[in-house]
């Protein structure tokens, strides 16, 4: 029984199945009616398995080419997101791997977190036919970006819970020479001049071999800085700085440098066969936090009778853009990927194989001074008032792996169409995390009590905990999809995943004084797992569609370190956290539904079944041990409305909005330990809770004037707002918790360009309005909370040349 509540969506899907019906009617009628749809580019994808016009397919996907990701300023996958009303992520700075939700799939801390285990995303990234480990590679050289909104497993290879995204790389051109040059400059306000410069060359060798090879580079300049001690020290009191000792004030710290690549070889080996190898490489520096420290609450509160200021209200330390680190904070990205695909027709059906060798590793630092008061304070001599040092952490984050995927997609003009497909994947990982305090060995070993010693206690000098986290998982898959035309109008598909995994873990501990420590491995495993899809669309006309849609999502399971304490062993089900997996029914309806207007609308609902969220250990009452479980089942529904209007033949008016909102679906508790006296040790999650991380609302407004010029030049502007809603903080365990809200903000950005033959130059600007509206932070304990607010104002200058 599909589990759509009539009450509360019925009239919803009534209106969207009959204004359907009504406008295609309407659209029959007016012979004209595609005269103005012609002009909106439609944008040939294949998200489907097969080349179509987006505005056809029976889902929700959407597509922006080069050229739009260039006018909109979208060069990575953050800004992509950011522009996007189904899919969140907090905006952070570009050291930090966010979590990314999707149709309210979140139960993941709204912050910015230094710690890789952390980070939860609910989609899934692709380069051409390659998964991407992660969500760090920029967005140049490419034909269009595909977002897919909902589960699609039977399509492609590495599953995903929400949906995936999609990088469609530029192929090299066999019969002619081509050169692009795109540079962009731009500041922030505060900042330095910033420079993202690409240049491609697309060089024919024979008449069936071809290179291309793209190069990028991006030296963007802070405008956050570093003050290495809190504002309440006195001159001489403080730390000395990092890296430099004698420098306790760092400007503009917060920069990045990227230089990556793409080298591709093409030969066409016949008119049918094709066979392509790519080597791409990016390496990143991502250095400093983006944000404002304030002063802790009790710092604040001093002197104020009935204080009301929260950590997230107090007074700036010292302003709006400096944030309070007394260590240098960093993170080195190195991405390596080669990949080698075939395309073949073989008449009945179209193969295509791709197979990746990839590499991902980030290594960091970052300040621990407030976490490391908390677990070190307490011993004499360590504490942060007492001035001797403060802690810092570490971290080598590494993937790498091998990715198969082979599918047969039909070729032949038929009532029936099939996709086929076989993946596999083999991928090691790792999570390294330690703490360090520069005097932990000297200051600790004289205290007679704390009993420690290095030689026992293992580890590196002055290491105070050290956290491995392994895991070598290899997944089998047989994926596929068969469409049938019951009539003209009306099309019927199904589709299943059946796959096996393992997935062989290892979880390392090791403190100073070996109360968390912990050596543990553990094999989970699945056989004959499936998912299933089920779609029906039904044309009303060659404009427009509607469809219902059932498919499932799935994502792994893993282990945490979690170890006996006291003689209590650990629940079975706390050490070890399952897969969790989505059942998403989505109603939808798109097409052009008048002359010049294009309308995608969907209303959907997911059940979220054993939810994979955060959990804890704490030994000894203090030290915790962080890991993973599954919490209950979780609901979210909501709806999501696209549409395009041609004004006139020169002003198009476009407008995106999504709803979503997601909550417990059930009441849980679950402990640490088999035999939990300690209520600490559990935790209860109460039904109707809300899951939070996502806005209620989000709304993006935009409108484009373009215009022909009688001089052969093409003159464009335009000028977008987008609004975001008000976003939870975090997960609320019960329906009464107060937990903080990020506020709700709009944001301005337009552009200008004016373009001839081969070139064009354009001057942009985001946050126009310089909204400083907090969307995320971090919590540094005794120094007090950074809270991160948007980008401030930025202007820019793009120029683009193309020789061909």
């Amino acid at each position: 029984m599909i589990p759509f509540k009539k009450r509360e969506l019925s009239v919803l899907i009534s209106a969207m199945l009959v204004s359907g019906a009504v406008l295609a009617a309407e659209a029959e009628q007016d012979d004209d009616a595609k005269s103005k749809a012609e002009q909106i580019e439609r944008i040939t994808v294949t998200g489907s398995g097969r080349p179509k016009m987006a505005s056809e397919i029976p889902m929700n996907i959407t597509a922006m080419t080069e050229a739009e990701l260039r006018e909109n300023n979208i060069g990575d996958l953050k800004a992509l997101i950011a522009d996007s009303v189904e899919i969140h992520a907090p905006d952070n700075s570009a050291r930090f791997a966010d979590s990314v939700s999707v149709r309210g799939l979140n139960v993941a801390g709204v912050n910015a977190n230094n710690l890789q285990q952390f980070i939860r995303t609910t989609m899934a990234y692709y380069l051409d036919s390659t998964p991407l480990p992660n969500i760090g590679y920029r967005i140049k050289d490419v034909a269009r970006v595909e977002r897919l909104i909902g589960p699609q497993g039977t399509l492609y290879g590495a599953g995903s819970l929400g949906g995936t995204i999609r990088y469609i790389t530029n192929e090299p051109v066999l019969d002619e020479f081509q050169f692009d040059f795109n540079t962009n400059v731009y500041q922030t306000r505060g900042g330095g001049i910033s420079n993202d410069t690409d240049v491609v060359f697309n060089i024919p060798l024979t008449e069936r071999f071809a290179a291309r090879l793209s190069l990028a580079r991006l030296d963007e300049k802070g405008f956050t800085d570093r003050q290495v001690n809190p504002s309440w020290l006195a001159p001489g009191e403080g730390f000395p700085g990092d890296p430099n000792p004698d420098q306790t004030l760092y400007k503009n710290d917060d920069w990045q440098d990227v230089l990556g690549g793409r080298l591709t070889l093409l030969w066409q080996v016949s008119d049918d066969l094709r066979i392509k190898y790519s080597r791409t490489q990016q390496d990143q520096t991502a250095h400093g936090t983006r944000g404002a420290s304030r002063l802790p609450v009790d710092r604040a509160c001093e002197g104020i009778d009935d204080c009301t200021f929260t950590s997230f209200d107090t007074p700036f330390q010292y302003d709006d853009q400096t944030v309070v680190s007394r260590y240098e904070e960093f993170a080195d990205r190195d991405l390596k990927m080669d990949s080698i695909d075939i395309d073949w027709d073989l008449g009945f059906a179209i193969l295509s194989s791709s197979t990746a060798n990839y590499r991902d590793s980030s290594v960091g630092q970052a300040d621990y001074a407030g976490a490391g008061n908390s677990f070190y304070g307490w011993v004499p001599g360590l504490a942060l008032a007492d001035g001797n040092d403060s802690a810092y952490m570490t971290f080598d984050n590494s993937y790498r792996g091998l990715s198969h995927e082979t599918r047969l997609t039909s070729n032949i003009e038929s009532d029936w169409s099939w996709i086929a497909g076989i993946y596999h994947t083999n991928q090691r990982r790792n999570y390294k995390f330690s703490e360090w305090f520069a005097r932990l060995d000297e200051i600790a070993t004289p205290v007679p009590w704390l009993g420690f010693d290095r030689a026992t206690a293992g580890g590196n000098p002055n290491e105070g905990y050290r956290e491995d986290l392994g895991s070598k998982y290899k997944e089998t898959a047989i994926f596929g999809e068969v469409g049938y035309d019951i009539t003209e109008k009306w099309n019927v598909t199904v589709g299943a995943r059946i796959f096996n995994y393992t997935d062989i873990g290892s979880g390392f501990i090791r403190d100073y004084l070996g109360p968390t420590d912990s050596d543990r491995d553990f094999k989970g495993s699945a056989s004959g797992e499936s998912f299933f899809k089920f779609n029906t669309a039904y044309y009303f006309s060659d404009n427009i569609l509607s469809y219902f849609t059932y498919s499932q999502g799935f994502r792994r399971g893993g282990s945490n370190a979690f170890r006996e304490d006291a003689g209590r062993p650990v629940a079975e089900d706390a050490q070890v956290y399952e897969p969790d997996s989505t059942d998403n029914f989505e109603l939808g309806v798109k097409g052009f539904v008048a002359d010049g207007w294009f309308v995608q609308a969907n209303a959907y609902q997911i059940q979220w079944n054993n939810v994979q969220t955060y959990f804890s250990q704490t030994i000894d009452g203090i030290f915790p041990v962080n890991g993973t479980t599954n919490g209950p089942d979780a609901k979210t529904r909501g709806f999501e409305l696209s549409t395009r209007y041609y004004l006139t033949d020169n002003l198009v008016l476009s407008y995106a909005t999504a709803t979503t909102k997601g909550t417990w679906d059930e009441t849980l508790t679950k402990c640490v330990y088999e035999d939990s006296v300690d209520n600490n040790e559990c935790r209860t999650w109460t039904k109707g809770g809300l899951l939070g991380g996502n806005p209620k609302w989000r709304h993006n407004l935009g409108l484009r004037y373009t215009a022909d010029l009688d001089n052969g030049m093409s003159l464009w502007g335009g000028i977008n707002a987008r609004y975001v809603g008000k976003v939870q903080n975090e997960r609320q365990d019960n329906p009464d918790a107060a937990i903080f809200e990020y506020p709700s903000y709009t944001t301005v950005s337009a552009n200008l360009g004016l373009g001839k033959d081969n070139w064009d130059v354009r001057l942009w600007a985001t946050n126009l309005t310089d909204s400083d509206a907090i969307v995320s932070n971090q919590n540094s304990g005794i120094l007090g909370r950074r809270t991160i607010a948007l980008t401030p104002r930025t202007i820019g200058l793009s120029f683009s040349y193309s020789y061909f």
